[in-house]
């Protein structure tokens, strides 16, 4: 879950924090969730787009950005991370729920509150975006 949180936001520190409130909201309807692993994974991947809503809102008021130290990831990492991040933030969800956490479309709908072909829509557009960041 650590793992996919960093993906979405980009920092472990704060995707650490996600996935620990999610733990926590998971622990708190333990006796009333029928299925605690997607339970888990949608307060995860919610957390983190209440996470992306506020960092554009932050965004517009100021420029600050957390770096990550370049010479501590490879090349290659950095390259993708950063194509990414040009990536709206929905395109962002999708890509990493469909290739990094295995999610079908339906799921991902489901996740997002949109339909399955706005999820294939946005992930055509995403990777056609990423193949000409990362060419």
């Amino acid at each position: 879950m650590v793992r996919l949180a960093t993906l979405l936001v980009g920092s472990p520190a704060i995707a650490e924090e996600v996935v620990q409130d999610a733990f926590v909201a998971v622990s708190e309807r333990w006796d009333t969730v029928d299925r605690p692993d997607a339970y888990l994974r949608r307060s995860v991947i919610n957390g983190c787009a209440g996470i992306l809503r506020r960092r554009t809102i932050e965004q517009r008021y100021r420029a600050a950005r957390l770096e990550v130290a370049d010479d501590e990831i490879p090349e290659q990492l950095i390259d993708l991370r950063t194509a990414l991040d040009r990536l709206t933030d929905r395109q962002r969800l999708v890509v990493v729920l469909r290739y990094f956490a295995d999610l079908r479309d339906e799921e991902i709908a489901e996740v997002l509150g949109v339909r399955p072909g706005t999820v294939r829509s946005l992930a055509h557009r995403a990777i056609a975006a990423l193949r000409g960041e990362m060419e």
